[in-house]
């Protein structure tokens, strides 16, 4: 005994409890085909709390127990495989494992049912119970006795039978095909409870088919069968049946007005889009033509007939309902052709991207409105409303499939903000072309348009919110976080003491928009989905995490310039905080940055007025004074000039009324500099003698007079007062050059005053050891300033400007220039003359560096 009990045990773990295998047990008996002689399957019901009471007594008699034992192990197997008719049981392998469970439900009386089925995974599969999956085929055996099963007790003991199929359509089979005949034929019952059974059995007959069929979609009307052979006159007569005849009617107008109401509630479905419009008439057509064949059934007519004479109270709201069926089915036959000029371009449009959908929009407005002017039944405000609704919905699913919530949320922000700009644009566009045919309907037909507009674009507008709402996803991205097309920009770089800092206040900003956006991407249900008000809230945290973050960006753009003193290092750092400037309350601080940047070039450029003011500038001892004013000038103009170059390139600087002042200040400065350097133009030209001109024809070498075939140097000897200063550094060298002074026309007309004096100086040292030699040719009588003049300035121009050197007919010209400085056709050479550049980068450092201490140099 304790074998058996272990056995028991270890095989108990394959079925479900012994409650739920009893309740499936019952089911499965009421929904397969009997093959067996035993009782009902209700009996054994009572007699389930008995099997923990007998086993005990059965242990008294041992040999007995044995005897009985015995042949179930041994015999009993091909009873129960001979019952067994499932397909492809021939070939499945039978194992060890089969023969126990079988053995064990054979002799444990308290197992109720066994299952045989072939797995398409397992093979073959026994259970005690019913499976947990439902199988396309399966055998039963289910113990009506808790005894052991023996040959003897077989056919008494165990009802079998066969489930093909799904059980619900099995079971309506069953009854209807086995059951339901023989009880309403059956006239030896006491008529009470004959009535009473049948009219309990009509109404699970009627329900149950209801439900067989409603899961395929279709509504089947429950004929009774009961009265088929009967005659109107001899039913009339029972009132019982005819009791139960109108307990039929009421299920046939209960089920044909759930048939209206779920079609009703199907039509003003929110979401659907045009194909799903079209798919519901033809279901309808199909559920109403299907409700009218029945309706013409021989027998329901016999039950109508019964009910009319028996004069039913029930029989009026029927009949009208079945009028009413028959006229749906005419008008949804009507509204199916009508519709279906829709969709072939709803199937095409099902395919295009939202940038290419506005293109067939006019179209199906028009389609529409045939449909409206043509259709008998359809041409209902309720209906084109809803119809045009559903073209908006059909747009916003087509927007939906095109937009990837992963790509925005991963940084994909340039192709996501396209993508939803698309969307915007279409939703846009179906708006428009939907009010220009309004325009259009109204102008040309005297039917106006009724339509409901707040409807049918509701969702349109909210879904373009909604739209607008991931752009500003997708813009915090690339503010805060350098997202530009999935992969992160370079992070800036910012030099001085305090760049470390900002930094690492720059990279806490993304730390903290990264959190809030991972938030934001776990919002509960879909974020697309416009009825979902969930993404109100989670959005409004959102972007309330993106106000503290802009109040943190400002802080450190204020920070960031507070070490600023000159121009390019403000402009370097707008530059870097220009991608944040397209946010309101940001460019708030960032204008307020530009305008301080301007007033440092105001202040810049009030200092250099106040250097230009000066009478005479605080010159070098070696420095001719005319030239070295204007050069001293110049200088100031190139210290404006480069500050100015920096501004003009900087392209993201606001335009600013700040920045328009100064820049009419600087142009004013200009004009004022250039005056200058005319004025000092004019001044010196004024001073020098009418003859000077003609000593650049002089020759710079000669044949010395006082050494025979040495050379000398030919310089004129000017009056003190033509030279810059009377005494200077080089000149000190020697005494003998005392007087042998170089005039400012050399240093304006672009010698090079170093070299002029290391080559008098060169002669002072060396002059005892220069010969001339027999074969020198005559050239050096050529060899003046104007020769020199023009070698000069050939090589040290570009090769552009080579063309504007002085040649001595136009330096004769010049000093024609000279005597009349407004003459306006030779001012032009003499001006760039005098422009030529000669001061050296040592004193222009001195002379242009910023007289305020501590100031940064402008590079």
């Amino acid at each position: 005994m304790s074998s058996k009990a272990e056995k028991k045990q270890r095989l108990s773990g394959r079925g479900s409890s012994q409650a739920s295998r009893s309740g499936r047990a019952t089911q499965a008996a009421v929904a397969t085909q009997e093959q067996g002689n035993a009782p009902a399957v209700s009996e054994p019901e009572p007699q389930a709390e008995l099997p923990k009471e007998e086993p005990e007594p059965r242990l008294e008699g041992p040999q007995a127990q044995s005897e009985e034992s015995v042949e179930p192990e041994t015999d009993v197997k091909p009873l129960f495989l001979s019952r067994a008719a499932l397909t492809g049981l021939a070939d499945a392998v039978w194992t060890q494992e089969h023969d126990a469970i079988l053995e064990h439900f054979a002799q444990d009386p308290t197992e109720s049912i066994l299952t045989i089925f072939i797995d398409p995974c397992f093979g073959l599969k026994l259970e005690l119970g019913m499976p947990v999956q439902t199988q396309n085929q399966l055998v039963y055996f289910i113990r009506q006795a808790p005894i052991p099963i023996t040959w003897e007790n077989f056919e008494a003991t165990v009802q079998f039978g066969t489930v093909r199929g799904p059980y619900i359509p099995a079971l309506l089979r069953l009854l209807g095909g086995v059951f339901a005949p023989q009880i309403f034929a059956n006239t030896g019952w006491p008529e009470s409870i004959r009535n009473h059974f049948a009219s309990h059995l009509h109404k699970f007959l009627a329900c149950l088919t209801d439900t067989r069929y409603k899961l395929e979609g279709h509504t089947v009307l429950y004929i009774p069968a009961e009265a088929m052979n009967m005659k109107p006159e001899m039913v009339v007569k029972d009132k019982e049946l005819v009791q139960r005849l109108e307990t039929s009617m009421i299920h046939w107008t209960r089920q044909i007005k759930e048939m209206l109401s779920a079609q009703e509630t199907v039509e003003t479905g929110e979401n659907l889009g045009p194909l799903e419009e079209i798919e519901f008439w033809q279901n309808r057509c199909m559920d109403l033509s299907g409700i009218s064949k029945q309706l013409v059934k021989k027998g329901v007519k016999h039950v109508e007939s019964i009910l009319h004479l028996a004069k039913s109270s029930y029989l009026a709201p029927f009949m009208k309902l079945a009028q009413q069926i028959q006229d749906g089915s005419r008008q949804a036959q009507s509204n199916l052709t009508f519709l279906s000029i829709l969709k072939e371009p709803c199937q095409e449009l099902a395919f295009m991207k939202p940038k290419d959908i506005s293109s067939k929009l006019p179209k199906l407005i028009s389609l529409i409105r045939i449909i409206w002017v043509n259709s008998p039944h359809y041409n209902t405000r309720e209906r084109l409303t809803s119809l045009f609704r559903k073209m908006s919905n059909e747009i916003i699913r087509l927007c939906c499939h095109a937009i990837s919530l992963d790509r925005i949320f991963e940084g994909y922000v340039s192709s996501s903000k396209e993508d939803l700009q698309g969307c915007i644009l279409c939703c846009h566009a179906w708006k428009d072309h939907y009010l220009q045919a309004v325009q259009m309907h109204t102008q040309f037909s005297s039917r106006g348009w009724v339509l409901d507009q707040t409807s049918i674009f509701a969702q349109v507008d909210a879904f373009v919110q909604r739209c607008k709402d991931l752009i500003e996803v997708c813009d915090c991205q690339y503010h805060f976080a350098r997202w530009e097309d999935g992969k992160q920009g370079p992070l800036p770089c910012f030099f001085g003491a305090q760049g470390p800092q900002i930094t690492r206040n720059l990279l806490e900003i993304e730390d903290i928009f990264h959190k809030n956006l991972h938030m934001l991407r776990a919002v509960r249900g879909g974020i697309l989905d416009v009825k979902n008000t969930c993404w109100h809230e989670d959005y409004n945290k959102f972007r309330a995490g993106i106000k503290d973050l802009e109040v943190m960006t400002q802080n450190l753009i204020t920070s960031a310039f507070e070490l600023v003193r000159d121009v390019p290092h403000g402009v370097l750092l707008l530059d870097t905080f220009h991608r944040l400037a397209s946010r309101e309350a940001i460019k708030r601080t960032y204008d307020k940055k530009a305008v301080d940047l301007y007033m440092l070039f105001n202040s810049e450029l009030a200092l250099v007025n106040r250097e230009r003011n000066k009478k005479w500038p605080d010159l070098e001892p070696y420095v001719a004074q005319y030239s070295g004013k204007a050069r001293w000038v110049h200088i100031l103009r190139r210290r404006i000039d480069r500050v100015m170059t920096c501004l003009a390139g900087a392209h993201f600087l606001p335009r600013i009324g700040t920045g328009k002042e100064s820049v009419h200040t600087y142009q004013q400065m200009v004009q004022a500099i250039d005056e200058l350097v005319r004025k000092t133009f004019q001044e010196w030209t004024s001073s020098l003698d009418k003859d000077c001109i003609q000593r650049l024809d002089t020759p710079l070498l000669r044949i010395s007079q006082e050494k025979a075939g040495m050379l000398d140097v030919n310089f004129d000897k000017y009056g003190s007062h033509l030279a810059p200063f009377p005494y200077t550094p080089l000149l000190q060298l020697s005494q003998e050059f005392h007087s042998h002074l170089l005039t400012p026309l050399f240093i304006i007309l672009s010698l090079s005053y170093t070299t002029i004096c290391l080559l008098s100086t060169f002669y002072f040292f060396f002059s005892s050891f220069i010969f001339v030699s027999p074969h020198l040719p005559p050239c050096y009588q050529h060899f003046n300033f104007t020769t020199y003049l023009k070698t000069k300035q050939n090589s040290d121009r570009p090769e552009a400007e080579v063309g504007a050197s002085l040649e001595p007919r136009s330096l004769r010209t010049a000093w024609a220039t000279w005597q009349n400085p407004v003459s306006a056709k030779n001012t032009k050479i003499s001006w760039a003359w005098w422009h030529k550049p000669v001061v050296s980068a040592t004193w222009e450092g001195e002379v242009g560096g910023s007289p305020e201490p501590g100031r940064q140099r402008l590079q």
